[in-house]
């Protein structure tokens, strides 16, 4: 048997070999232009860019889909690789690569800015090749300029990055929709008509042959083992039993601790519930090729003019009894497929169901008022009537399960908007709680309106003036910054008091940041009892508190997509199949198990969007589950993997 090193040198010549032929290179891809044919990266350090200028005579490439490379890892090394696009991370994709491996990279385009289009109404993605994202103002393919690499590696790393070309044909909506036959375009259990693919569902038949396909597969394999009831580390070392879920630091890494007293690192799905394919149908009514009638059984998934596909394919799969298998069968799956959590957005009668039963989170929220007095997406924390609401949330929602050991704790909001919160409440009326609170932080900060306008450059006449700005000078901008953390801090304080008052002994988890406003990290790091960030990145394995705060992190939302199973849009971070998609989960949850402040990753989400959108157009493709609810076999499989040695990999 030759040796590793052998191998590896083998390969790395075989490699150099296959991607040195720029003829080859031109063979292969002779119908599409080629932006660079090769780069070649030997030895470079972690984090080493490249970046690769797109010729202006190929710099509109908006008939294409998006860019893509292949890329070979010559080194001795493990190798993460980043692309994207225009100078914007938020438009790109990663491949993973060991020693002597080869990937395609597709870093896809995304094209549209508003959500409504004629053709195809309330969809984020839309067949043919449109995709809402917020940065697509930034990476208009029409407006191409480069396209940039970066690799990471635990040491130097040798790549090669070849063929790099625009991929795929995009089609506008508006010729997709001009096809004849096209309408309608999605079949009655929900799916895209006009595709195919692994696991595409054809009968009801095939639906119900698939429980004792699942049922064999989880007899083999039911959890991981060397776990107690509640999937703490029961091989590990036993702390303190509080009976309720705790932090503490053990040998320079944070953990949750369970009841019992076991280690426990939260590996969890998000939207565990049944209603994750629900669609609007008003309005649309012929996208759908078959809709129950009123005399269907089927009927009963119509509510206000939406149809959940999610329930309705289950009660064809179990019949009339389909909730309650279902939920016997995702408390199964979800120890089988080596997680311990069920996360955020989660349905109560899954979660507290009395048999097998699994640790889980609780989401509060209210109709707080907002610090604009309008729609911005922040509570006006001096209004009474806040602490009053998130009080009443607490009773509602937490008063049941403040008692129970499952309960991990409780997040209250969710991706807060935390910017500029000062300039926010300038549009209150005079009289607002806000403005008012703000009027006298000045007043106690400067004493007399002549030092306030000595320091603003103003000339008001009195503080009563203040009530009627709309907006502040430039001049304030250091009281408006130093005015948002009093707001924070207040903000954080009475949702940990009124936590606490209803669960003392439960974690108070934050609100979820999606973002990296600092002086907000730092209030939430003040109260919470571990920091939660939504972080629709790569990898947050070296995501960090600030210096000064050493405390437990927890990711609260993360996904990949791709667009080989028939959807129309991947999610907020797009790889080019559902093995890179398992590649990434893996490579994500396993970076987080070596950052010592994390104390758990929660997948966003456990079921895949309708195809024809939820409420505001999301129709990502970011489950575990299908919209018929078969499991995608590659990402369960990358959960199982890291999964069933979480505990060993977090105590390395």
């Amino acid at each position: 048997m030759k040796s590793n090193k052998s191998l590896i040198v083998f390969s790395t010549v075989f490699l150099i070999c296959l991607f040195g032929s720029t003829t080859l290179t031109q063979s292969l891809s002779h119908d599409i232009p080629v932006i660079k044919e090769q780069v070649v990266l030997s030895h470079v350090e972690d984090g080493h860019r490249v970046e690769v200028t797109i010729p202006t005579y190929l710099s509109d490439l908006s008939d294409y889909l998006g860019i893509s490379a292949t890329i070979a890892n010559t080194g001795s090394h493990l190798c993460q690789i980043d692309g994207f696009f225009n100078g914007r991370p938020n438009i790109g994709s990663t491949v993973y690569l060991y020693p002597g491996e080869i990937k395609t990279m597709e870093v896809l385009f995304k094209r549209m800015t508003e959500r409504d289009t004629t053709y195809f109404p309330a969809m984020n993605g839309l067949p043919g090749g449109s995709l809402l994202h917020w940065d697509a103002v930034h990476t208009n393919p029409a407006t191409a300029e480069r396209i940039t690499f970066i690799i990471s590696t635990k040491d130097k790393g040798s790549v090669i990055i070849s063929d790099i070309k625009p991929y795929g044909k995009y089609k506008n909506p508006e010729m997709v929709a001009s096809r004849e036959g096209f309408f309608p375009f999605i079949d009655k259990f929900g799916q895209f008509k006009h595709d195919t693919w692994p696991g595409k569902v054809y009968s009801v038949s095939e639906m119900k042959q698939a429980i004792d396909n699942e049922r064999h597969e989880i007899s083999k394999i039911p959890s991981p083992e060397g776990r107690n009831r509640f999937g703490g580390w029961a091989e590990g070392p036993r702390l303190e039993s509080t009976g309720h879920f705790r932090t503490e630091k053990v040998d320079g890494k944070w953990w949750l601790v369970d009841p019992e007293g076991y280690l426990y690192w939260s590996h969890g799905l998000t939207c565990v519930r049944f209603n994750n394919a629900y669609t609007r149908i008003s309005e649309r009514e012929h996208f759908f090729e078959e809709l129950p009638s009123e005399n269907d059984l089927l009927y009963d998934f119509f509510s206000n003019n939406n149809f959940n596909f999610t329930a309705a394919n289950l009660y064809r799969k179990y019949g009339e009894d389909w909730k309650e298998k279902s939920t016997i069968n995702v408390l199964k799956r979800i120890k089988s497929w080596g997680l311990n959590t069920i996360a955020n957005w989660s349905d109560p009668d899954i979660y507290l169901y009395h048999e097998n039963r699994i640790p889980y989170t609780v989401n509060i929220s209210g109709p707080w008022p907002r610090l604009d007095g309008k729609d911005f997406k922040f509570p006006d924390v001096f209004n009474p009537r806040f602490r009053e609401v998130v009080a009443q949330a607490m009773q509602n929602n937490g008063a049941k399960t403040k008692d129970d050991p499952y309960c991990i704790g409780y997040f209250i909001d969710n991706e807060l908007s935390v910017s500029n919160l000062t300039m926010r409440l300038m549009n209150q009326p005079a009289n607002g709680f806000a403005k008012q609170a703000f009027i006298e932080y000045l007043k106690d900060k400067y004493g007399t309106i002549q030092k306030l306008n000595q320091s603003w450059s103003t000339s008001y006449a009195n503080w009563g003036v203040l009530e009627q700005l709309t907006e502040l000078p430039d001049q304030a901008a250091d009281d408006g910054k130093e005015f948002d953390v009093v707001i924070a801090d207040l903000y954080h304080k009475i949702c940990r008091e009124e936590l606490k008052r209803v669960a003392p002994h439960k974690l108070y988890l934050g609100s979820r940041i999606h973002g990296n406003q600092v002086d907000f990290i730092k209030s939430a790091a003040r109260y919470c009892d571990v920091v939660t960030f939504n972080r629709y990145n790569f990898t947050v394995e070296r995501l960090t508190l600030p210096e000064e705060f050493d405390l437990p992190t927890m990711i609260g939302e993360f996904h990949f997509g791709a667009l080989d199973r028939g959807h129309f849009h991947t999610g907020l971070q797009s790889v080019a199949n559902q093995e890179q998609r398992a590649d990434a989960y893996y490579h994500y949850v396993k970076g987080a198990l070596t950052n010592p402040q994390i104390v758990g990753t929660h997948w966003f989400q456990y079921g895949d969007q309708a195809f024809t959108g939820r409420g505001d157009g999301e129709n990502y493709q970011i489950g575990f589950v299908d919209i018929v609810d078969n499991p995608y076999p590659e990402i369960v499989e990358a959960a199982r993997k890291i999964g069933y040695q979480l505990y060993e990999i977090r105590a390395e």
